[in-house]
């Protein structure tokens, strides 16, 4: 089983340890995890950081979430079985699906765990992948093939940005606001719909990025009065069907519904805790809509694996190894990462 060993008397392997709110995780030997009934034990071939494990790192989001420490982080993961399961055999190479529901509610049984009362992620509520093990439900996982590095951001950063766009099509006007991995991955599907984009941003090497793979943009100069929103609308001077708003701040909810058209949509993905103050007056006169993006079903997961195999977006991962993680988590606080942060174990 590779990097498994003994330590006094056990087997244990290396994780990174998220312990305590507002510290760097910490590099150790733990217990080699225990496989329950219906879950296999992958070889982490990648995990990525989402912009959540930041937050919880920070302790952004203390009290929002149900999170007993110490606990791997880690959600977003690429493996390898080290032995047969039910479905997949031993050397196979599986993507997680990472929200695990209960199994019987509504939700679960409409494929969208998601939104299960009983929810668990893997890396939050479960040890998860910023290690070299991992034990998993058998039933969350997809084969795949290919470059794990590459494949791991689609685990969530994919899947989100595959819901996002659901429904969107060629013609629509879209304004997408941050640069995130989540916005870069639904700017390059849109893109290949054939979908009218504009992205806008306040990191210039990330619009640069976003110019080079054919994405229109405009700077939000950090020194400006004007929120993201209304700089958009004067760069613009256009309403746009669709509004995607991938930082979910201040900045950017503040007028961001004007930017709509009549029965225009706000798509609401981002976390970074805004307030969404609406007239109720523009919302019915104008017949808008605002929804909310949790993660994605199971049949987006297998959307965006499609979309992915066929060309339609690139991941644009940054490797890390697994003893560079509190180095990577800094460059995503400094915001200098374009793309997903990958941790190699």
């Amino acid at each position: 089983m590779g990097n498994k060993y003994i330590s006094q008397g056990r087997m244990v392997m290396r994780a990174a340890l998220f312990k305590e709110e507002g510290k760097p995780l910490s590099l150790e030997e733990v217990p080699f995890p225990q496989r329950n009934d219906g879950e296999v034990i992958l070889k982490v071939r990648a995990a990525g950081i989402c912009h959540g494990d930041v937050h919880l790192v920070l302790g952004e989001w203390n009290g929002d979430l149900s999170i007993k420490l110490p606990v791997i982080l880690g959600h977003e993961i690429v493996g390898e079985l080290v032995e047969d399961g039910k479905r997949f055999k031993r050397g196979d190479q599986v993507i997680l699906y990472s929200n695990i529901g209960c199994g019987t509610c509504k939700y679960c049984r409409a494929e969208k765990p998601q939104y299960c009362e009983n929810v668990k992620v893997v890396g939050v509520q479960m040890n998860g992948g910023f290690a070299e093990y991992v034990s998993v439900p058998e039933s969350y996982l997809f084969k795949v093939e290919g470059d794990p590095i590459k494949l791991a951001p689609l685990a969530d950063a994919g899947i989100t940005a595959f819901n996002a766009t659901n429904g969107i099509d060629m013609g629509d006007s879209v304004a997408l606001l941050g640069t995130g991995a989540v916005a870069f991955i639904a700017a390059q599907i849109l893109k290949s719909r054939g979908a009218e984009i504009l992205m806008g941003g306040r990191n210039p090497a990330k619009l640069a990025k976003a110019e080079e793979l054919g994405i229109p943009t405009v700077l939000m100069k950090r020194k400006d009065n004007m929120n993201m929103s209304q700089t958009l609308f004067s760069y613009s001077q256009r309403k746009f069907d669709y509004v995607l708003d991938f930082v979910g701040a201040e900045s950017t909810l503040q007028d961001s519904m004007w930017l709509l058209s009549r029965e225009g949509e706000l798509r609401i993905v981002g976390e970074f805790g805004g307030f969404l103050n609406v007239p109720e007056q523009l919302i019915v006169l104008r017949g808008l809509r605002v929804r909310g993006i949790l993660y994605g079903s199971m049949n987006d997961m297998k959307g965006v694996i499609k979309a992915y195999e066929q060309g339609s977006f690139k991941t644009l991962p940054v490797p890390y190894k697994l003893d560079e993680i509190n180095e990577a988590i800094n460059d995503i606080i400094e915001d200098k990462i374009i793309g997903r942060a990958v941790v190699i174990p």
